[in-house]
């Protein structure tokens, strides 16, 4: 998600919550169509955005060094 890119690490993190909290709730509400999915998705793409600035940052060369989680799908 290209959108992900332009957020700062604290929207990135306020959305992450936010989507863990609608998650949760579809969960509990037994809710488990086409928004649970689409929500997982993009808890996950938020997730693999902040370990690509996490990696870069503890990269310390500056290079942004891209990997995919084993679990993302």
């Amino acid at each position: 998600m290209e959108a992900l890119n332009g957020m700062e690490h604290t929207q990135l993190i306020d959305l992450l919550a936010k989507l863990t909290t609608d998650y949760t709730k579809m969960i509990t509400d037994n809710n488990m169509g086409d928004d649970y999915e689409k929500c997982k998705l993009t808890i996950k793409a938020i997730q693999a955005e902040i370990d690509i600035r996490k990696n870069t940052i503890n990269n310390g060369s500056g290079e942004i060094t891209m990997t995919t989680p084993s679990d993302f799908s």
